[in-house]
């Protein structure tokens, strides 16, 4: 069961900062290939279990913090008889991307995307300080809501996101990026989550970056790790995930698919069971499925 904190958006309403906690019920559950195209962390507030990631399995414990890139695979593959809460939060790519020079992202706009060999996803809770108090402080923010909150959320996130990169071996020194590209890779960022659910064209998003479209895939890829059509496509799956998990919304799975830019059922039925392992109408009509 899971129940919003709250969120932050721009222009068309899309969240590109979110907060939510989730309630996961005891037990042993298959390793699912879960990712998405948000960055990721997320606090455990109570119980215990695991997270399973492509490299390794993690022990969940109070006060743990765990971090993963976008599109970095993880899925939680155990919890303990007392179960487990988790706090997370999302933040979409383009909040760094946007960004001026001299900011924690500056050369680094894969931030998002990658990091060193040497970080480990869990960042247990003797040493998480940091990031957990600046984590429930925007918690406390969200909750509260008072006068200027968005903008104490973002400081909090970007405290985070340097002591990630100060103390925690987050950042691989080769992840350079010039600020021509980064400038380019934003506007295509923006104008992907603007334009989703329509029709986009590479020869679209080239001119909108600036660059030749072999180049602009080539650059995509190499700094998102990621091409620039799963990236699409992954965003689009998110959406309808999203539409697909409320229970207010009694729109068929055809119109679903429309509303979120797949062409035909079969093309979104085949995109939604890479992405989440199960197919549209399995995810809507099992909550359990919905579980990472």
């Amino acid at each position: 069961m899971s129940s919003s904190i709250g969120e932050i958006s721009v222009k068309n309403n899309n969240p590109y900062i979110k907060m939510w906690q989730r309630e996961v019920p005891s037990g042993k559950r298959s390793y699912r290939r879960h990712f998405h195209t948000r960055f990721e962390i997320t606090v455990v507030t109570s119980g215990s279990g695991v997270y399973t990631t492509e490299r390794k399995s993690y022990p969940m414990k109070k006060g743990d913090v765990f971090v993963f890139s976008s599109n970095e695979v993880h899925s939680i593959t155990e919890v303990s008889e007392e179960g487990l809460v988790i706090t997370n939060m999302h933040f979409e790519p383009r909040y760094l991307a946007d960004r001026g020079a001299g900011d924690i992202s500056e050369g680094y706009i894969n931030f998002c995307f990658s990091h060193s060999p040497e970080f480990e996803n869990r960042i247990p809770a003797s040493v998480s300080g940091v990031i957990r108090d600046n984590f429930m402080k925007i918690k406390a923010e969200f909750e509260n809501k008072n006068s200027g909150y968005e903008t104490l959320v973002k400081a909090y996130l970007d405290i985070i996101l340097v002591e990630l990169k100060r103390n925690h071996s987050y950042f691989s020194p080769e992840a350079k990026e010039t600020s021509a590209n980064k400038s380019s890779l934003a506007s295509v960022y923006e104008y992907i989550e603007e334009h989703l659910c329509e029709a986009l064209t590479l020869e679209e998003l080239s001119e909108i970056a600036h660059l030749s479209p072999n180049y602009l895939s080539t650059v995509f890829k190499q700094f998102s790790g990621i091409a620039l059509w799963d990236y699409i496509t992954a965003k689009r799956v998110e959406k309808a995930a999203f539409m697909l998990s409320s229970s207010k919304n009694e729109l068929s799975v055809l119109e679903i698919a429309s509303l979120c830019g797949f062409n035909n059922t079969a093309n979104f039925n085949k995109a939604f069971k890479k992405y989440k392992d199960v197919t549209p109408s399995e995810y809507r009509k099992n909550p359990k499925s919905r579980l990472h």
